[in-house]
């Protein structure tokens, strides 16, 4: 991007330059005007505005009275939430209709002020005497709207009902006032109604004809709160019943409000849960979304239930019908923080669904950073904050280089959200809780485990005291960071990079203080969360060997299965172990249990809180334990800090609860990295020797041997084992006596030998004749999986037809995609998430560039170093392998609008799968 479109995106732009890129969209973008209604002759009347070129365009109306004031209105989103008072469509009807003398309306117009948010009047300079008789009443001194405001404006309206016609005429009145009327008057009846209710509601101890049982003072608020705002936050801890208090809001506007459909948005697994708790409060119909998406269309259209299911990967798909077919009255989101990040499909899609009201429950508004709480907002009602760019400025502090460097005007960040947000912690209702008592335990390392653990934390020493010295070259960045992830997985086992290796001191200490705790309390049961799978399945090895009955809640159990699994451990009394990865740490009623175990720490503290509430939360009956094991003298140990400071910061702007001036540094950026390098910092050995950091890779070190001392090879290829990246085997051609030297350079370039049966030598003229059968199409020589190493000029094999050429430079480029990906996954299995999303973004690319390769219609002399925009259109004529869906990701990824969640990593992985299917296919063809 040139330095124009830098200055445009900052979040330090003026109001100037913020209008200015408006006024440059409107002249770029081609649009039809249009006047609403014929026969006005006026410039001051009202316009229609679409784009044209493309199809489905939105139309707008745009309400026209000055030509040098920012007065005028349009419906479209961004007017809405900008509050410039312009927008590209009301700068495009500037720029098209006929300008005369007059830059300001003939009329009396009544209209809503973008700058106070309060209906405003404006006067033209000549007016009727009667017109003026007429307005004079409602106007104060300085001939503005007399206080109370609301009151005469109702009086305004009323009386302008009585006018003739020709008065009438004079004044033009907004559609946005007549929004705002009707606004005030829900309000008030709202208000009324809630009143009413909830006086009689209190009386009867939380008792109602619609729900089945009493609520608890607390969670009346929450639902009062709810329905009686319409459009609104429920942000209590996790453990305080939001899906129930959703619930019975939704009952109540069915009673009051003549609701009749609500659409429930949650995690997959979240849907069942959602169902056993209506049907447990209610008698209301509600019904699963499952299946196709033509059955899931068929739903849509057909349902009477009044509560529909469904979840936030269903969404993308469908929001367009849900809009059509469905129509819910109430969207409600579970579970939230899912939209945090305002940059993703997901908070994309999900701001399109329409509804009448919205009810938004999360127990994390912030995670990390406060623009997620503006995502969330955002769907709620997008003029509390108005556009990012003036969240932003509002809240965060910039540097000189534009980055953000702390965060600002908390206390009015706290205020604002408070006006849609109901938020109660455990403590303030600790009376009605059980005890939670919490303990951590350091365990000891196993010599293995430190020993690797070792190795990666060198790797990081080094990095990260070269990057303080100067910024990391990319590939170097790549190593902190896959160095970094490999020391998480280590503080839990070995096993979970290489599964030859079982010891785990975290399970053995686990298994004594299961013993322990079974000793004095043999039914109790008991949550065991971590983050990687592989650490459960030596937990649940070593259950089965000692017959203990557990039940497993992770990402690949089909969710059918894992409803089947979360029943058992409720109910049976013998399945006492509950084994969760972290898709079981979010929205699940487990009090079942009353111990919860972590093998591992998340980085982000409301994730830690999220498992730890599936058990401590409302109708626990007994203490709760929470116990964390932490491997000593780690980077898990270190990590205690971070989580500290991101709950401070948390409970700050949530729930004033602490020094907002603490927090509003401009150096608070500064600190907060600082307690992260107390992470990555690891004590350099004590005479650390002068060194020049070698980046070249195994496969360049081996290159470099053979190419300095042959020992008699004339190619030399190798296949990869994918998990570990260590040589599985090897296919070289050269003398017989040429292995032995063959292992010693591989033992020195890659740290390991191969097995000798792994490796397949053959002489030159046996290659001659394998490669003179492979040209005469007699046998195939499959050797896209494996890295070329080494070749000599005499041995270059026969050029290959097109189509085969292609294929091969094609599998070259997937094969990085997916080294790529490998990468990224690691990452994110070591809780190294916004790390990961390079990562992933390089990944795709490289498969969209593969499948290009295989696309393209003129001949390519060689690969293209990356995949760009101008080569979309050769890639969606060509390949049939990727759907809609999946084009609009890679749009999305391209113009670097990525998610850094586990979502965008999970749609990089089925873009990647499905373009690695489609080139086996057409592989076997070529």
């Amino acid at each position: 991007m040139g330095q124009k479109a830098k200055e445009l995106v900052s979040w330090e732009t003026s109001d100037t330059q913020e209008i200015e890129r408006r006024r440059t969209r409107a002249l770029e973008e081609e649009m039809q005007v249009k006047v609403a209604e014929k026969g006005v002759r006026s410039l001051f009347q009202d316009y229609l505005v679409s784009r044209t070129g493309i199809p489905n365009p939105l139309t707008y109306h745009v309400e026209l009275r000055s030509l040098s004031k920012f007065t005028n209105t349009c419906t479209c989103p961004d007017f809405q939430k900008n509050f410039l008072g312009t927008c590209k469509h009301i700068e495009k009807v500037l720029a098209t209709i006929k300008r005369g003398k007059t830059t300001e309306s003939p009329y009396v117009e009544l209209f809503m002020s973008v700058e106070t948010g309060n209906p405003s009047i404006a006067l033209p300079k000549d007016i009727n005497s009667q017109t003026a008789t007429f307005i004079d009443k409602f106007l104060d001194a300085e001939e503005k709207l007399r206080q109370p405001r609301w009151n005469t404006l109702q009086v305004f309206l009323r009386d302008m009902e009585q006018l003739s016609p020709e008065i009438r005429k004079e004044i033009r009145v907004s559609s946005g006032i007549y929004d705002y009327q009707s606004l005030m008057l829900e309000k008030d009846r709202l208000e009324q109604v809630r009143n009413k209710f909830a006086s009689k509601l209190r009386e009867d101890a939380g008792q109602t004809n619609f729900l089945r049982h009493p609520l608890y003072d607390y969670q009346i608020d929450g639902m009062l709160h709810l329905a009686f705002s319409g459009r609104a936050m429920l942000a209590d801890e996790m453990g305080l019943g939001k899906t129930v208090q959703a619930i019975a809001a939704a009952a109540v506007m069915r009673e009051y409000f003549g609701v009749s459909r609500v659409l429930v948005v949650s995690p997959a697994s979240l849907k069942t849960e959602w169902e056993e708790q209506i049907r447990k409060f209610t008698a209301l119909p509600v019904e699963i979304i499952y299946g196709s998406r033509k059955a899931r269309l068929e739903t849509y259209r057909k349902s009477t239930a009044f509560f529909i299911l469904t979840n936030y990967e269903q969404i993308i798909r469908d929001y367009d019908e849900i809009n059509s077919e469905l129509m819910p009255d109430i969207v409600i989101l579970d579970e939230a923080q899912r939209i945090k990040n305002w940059r993703t499909m997901t908070a994309n899609h999900l701001k399109r669904l329409q509804s009448r009201f919205a009810f938004v429950l999360t127990g994390t508004p912030i995670e990390n950073k406060i623009d997620e709480l503006y995502s969330l907002v955002e769907f709620i009602n997008p003029a509390i904050f108005g556009s990012l760019f003036r969240f932003n400025r509002r809240f965060y502090h910039f540097g000189e280089d534009g980055k953000v460097d702390g965060v600002r005007n908390l206390r009015e960040l706290h205020e604002e959200v408070g006006q849609i947000m109901l938020r109660r912690r455990k403590t303030d209702i600790s009376e009605q809780l059980p005890e939670r008592i919490d303990n951590n335990y350091f365990v000891e390392m196993s010599k293995e485990q430190r020993t690797r653990y070792t190795e990666y934390e060198t790797i990081v020493a080094r990095l990260y005291q070269m990057a303080k010295k100067r910024p990391l070259l990319p590939q170097e960045f790549e190593r902190l960071q896959i160095a970094l992830g490999c020391m998480r997985n280590l503080c839990d086992s070995v096993y979970i990079m290489d599964p030859k290796i079982k010891e785990a001191p975290k399970v053995d200490e686990l298994m004594r203080i299961l013993e322990d705790i079974w000793a004095a309390e043999p039914e109790r049961k008991v949550l065991i969360f971590s983050e990687w799978v592989r650490m459960l399945e030596l937990v649940e090895e070593r259950l089965n060997k000692q017959k203990i009955c557990c039940a497993l809640h992770v990402g690949h159990v089909p969710q059918q299965k894992r409803r089947k699994e979360i029943n058992r451990f409720k109910e049976d009394p013998a399945c006492r172990v509950f084994l969760s990865s972290d898709s079981g740490g979010v929205g699940l009623n487990l009090q079942a249990a009353s111990v919860v175990v972590n093998l591992d720490l998340p980085w982000n503290p409301a994730r830690l809180e999220q498992r730890i509430a599936r058990a401590w939360r409302k109708h626990q009956k007994n203490s709760v334990n929470v116990i964390n094991l932490i491997s000593r003298n780690t980077i898990e140990h270190k990590m205690l800090a971070t989580l500290e400071f991101k709950q401070g910061l948390a409970d700050v702007v949530l729930d004033a609860i602490g020094e907002f001036e603490e927090f509003e540094k401009v150096n608070a950026k500064a600190a907060f990295m600082e307690r992260l390098s107390k992470i990555m910092e690891c004590d350099p050995p004590a005479t650390p020797a002068p060194m020049i950091e070698d980046r070249t890779t195994p496969v360049e070190r081996l290159t470099q041997e053979l190419t300095l001392d042959n020992p008699g090879i004339g190619s030399c290829s190798i296949l990869y084992d994918p998990e570990s990246g260590t040589p599985k085997s090897v296919f070289a051609v050269g003398s017989a006596n040429a292995a032995e030297k063959l292992q010693i350079n591989l033992e020195k370039t890659h740290g390991a030998r191969v097995p000798d049966d792994r490796i397949a030598l053959v002489a030159p003229e046996q290659y001659a004749l394998l490669q003179k059968l492979a040209a005469l199409g007699i046998i195939t020589i499959n050797d896209q999986r494996m890295t070329g190493v080494f070749q000599t000029e005499t041995l270059q094999p026969p050029s290959l037809p097109d189509n085969k050429l292609r294929m091969k430079k094609s599998r070259a480029v997937m094969n990085a995609a997916e080294r790529k990906l490998k990468m990224a996954q690691v990452l994110k299995s070591g809780e190294f998430l916004e790390e990961a999303l390079q990562p992933a973004k390089q990944a795709v690319l490289s498969a969209a560039l593969a499948l290009f390769v295989l696309a393209a219609t003129e001949t390519l002399d060689a690969v293209p170093e990356e995949f760009t925009a101008e080569m979309m259109p050769a890639l969606k004529k060509g390949n049939a392998a990727l759907s809609r869906e999946q084009l609009m990701f890679l749009q999305l990824v391209l113009h670097d609008l990525n998610e850094d969640n586990t979502e965008f990593l999970k749609n990089a992985e089925d873009f990647i799968e499905i373009a690695a299917e489609y080139l086996n296919k057409q592989s076997l063809t070529s």
